[in-house]
């Protein structure tokens, strides 16, 4: 497929100018639909960004939409205009595919589902319900705007964790580095000085030392040869779903970290409350839509119990009283919603406290990480300084 510039005249007589991707007998069918006579007809020589869609290009693509549809483009002519103006070709075949789905008849947010399952780029269940809301009620341009903003703080956040990871990920990589380079090149250069004999009589952590940088000289290529397929593997499984419900079973049971999660996972669907309240949504549909925003499986049993419980005429407060996970604050201020019928303000309040708390505890985890790793690798070398230092000490007893 490629894309072609053409020009025409439609049957009101008015020159029109144009970029169709796809093959040239798709662009003729196109314009024989609109019933227009083509004048001109060339190839965009300009190539096509290669790569994948990614988040960057879905948010900046939603960012694209949300304009046009405010300034009063229709959703079809909108996306068209993102598929002619776009230079990626991936982002043009996403569009493309999305385009297709609603000229057969599908919603909005069902083309974007399927869409982003066929390209594998599967979009969040929270984004496609705040799409849907928005169709249900009208108003797809705040449903865009919403998921914009959404978008936008989770690609900061994502930003902020990645800049915060970049130094204790450079000391991290650079202590592996110092470790292979001390056992693997330094060490067997200093066990060379002592004959076997010497070594034998060397003090245990000496003896260890020398012998372990020596095997791993010798085995250099093996070792480097099985971490590859280490890293690989590691990969590999922490792809499969399975391997990933797991991990997250052992993380929420880890003390610090499970109250990190908690605080996301609880900002998430705050936040899916608030926005779904605000738009008009019956609170317990929004109750049973926020349950597949969450991947915590204790909140997802709380929203099941509290969407069957809001039939039986309880109200939020009182079910969620009974669960120690849900915060203290969280009740009071649902209480006060209640009773004030501002619920979806209170509830998109919380989702951005809990969200600002989730980001202050990963700083300070990262804060405590960076001298960690330096005490690590600093304890390697005092270990490798001693070990050497107690061998030569102990060659000078022996022929002193």
């Amino acid at each position: 497929m490629n894309m072609y510039v053409y020009e025409g005249i439609t049957e009101s007589g008015e020159k029109i100018k144009g970029k169709f991707f796809g093959t040239k007998e798709e662009l003729l069918k196109e314009v024989q639909r609109q019933k227009i006579l083509i004048t001109n007809i060339k190839e965009d020589t300009k190539k096509l960004k290669k790569g994948k869609y990614t988040r960057e290009d879905f948010s900046s693509n939603i960012e694209e939409l949300s304009y046009l549809l405010s300034s009063g483009v229709q959703l079809d002519k909108a996306i068209s205009l993102i598929i002619k103006n776009s230079r990626k070709k991936a982002v043009i075949e996403f569009w493309e595919d999305v385009l297709r789905k609603l000229k057969e008849g599908k919603s909005f947010s069902i083309a974007l589902k399927e869409t982003g399952e066929q390209h594998n780029f599967p979009i969040q269940s929270f984004y496609i319900n705040i799409v849907s809301v928005g169709e249900e009620v009208g108003d797809l341009k705040g449903a865009l705007k919403t998921l914009l903003e959404d978008l936008e703080f989770k690609g900061n956040l994502i930003k902020e964790i990645k800049s915060a990871l970049a130094y204790p990920s450079f000391l991290f990589v650079v202590s592996i580095l110092t470790i292979f380079f001390v056992s693997g090149f330094i060490l067997p250069k200093f066990s060379n000085i002592f004959t076997p004999e010497e070594i034998e009589k060397l003090p245990s952590i000496s003896k260890f030392t020398l012998s372990f940088g020596k095997t791993l000289n010798q085995n250099l290529d093996v070792i480097m040869f099985g971490l590859v397929f280490f890293i690989i593997g590691i990969v590999f499984l922490f792809s499969s779903k399975e391997i990933q419900s797991r991990l997250k079973n052992v993380i929420y049971k880890i003390p610090y970290l499970k109250n990190i999660i908690l605080k996301v996972e609880l900002s998430y669907v705050l936040s899916s409350l608030g926005t779904m309240l605000n738009g008009g949504v019956e609170i317990s549909k929004a109750i049973k839509l926020s349950s597949k925003v969450t991947n915590h499986s204790t909140l997802k049993a709380i929203l099941e119990e509290t969407f069957n419980e809001l039939k039986k005429g309880h109200k939020i407060s009182q079910i969620w009283r009974k669960y120690d996970i849900i915060p203290e604050d969280i009740i009071s201020l649902a209480i006060v919603g209640e009773n004030s019928a501002r619920l979806g303000e209170i509830f998109e309040k919380l989702g951005k406290k809990y969200m600002e708390n989730f980001k202050n505890d990963v700083a300070k985890l990262l804060v405590f990480l960076e001298p960690a790793i330096i005490v690590v690798l600093g304890l390697f070398i005092a270990f490798i300084v001693v070990a050497i230092m107690l061998a030569v000490v102990s060659v000078s007893d022996i022929y002193g």
